[in-house]
């Protein structure tokens, strides 16, 4: 399987919630980390269900 492409190091823009939560500035290290992750398992996901519909598609119906 074809790994997508990388995920950009540079951590996102926070939200109002984020900004306005307790005074937070920035996002921790690890939480940066844990969104990366998620967002690389999403994209696998996404490539594996497309990879199904695909093969579904191309299957004969069952009788």
């Amino acid at each position: 399987m074809v790994d997508p492409a990388p995920l950009p190091a540079k951590p996102r823009a926070l939200t109002y919630t984020e900004m306005m939560n307790g005074g937070r500035a920035q996002i921790d290290a690890e939480d940066h980390a844990r969104e990366l992750e998620l967002k690389q398992r999403e994209a696998t996901l996404e490539l594996q269900v497309s990879h199904l519909e695909q093969s579904l598609n191309g299957a004969e119906p069952l009788r």
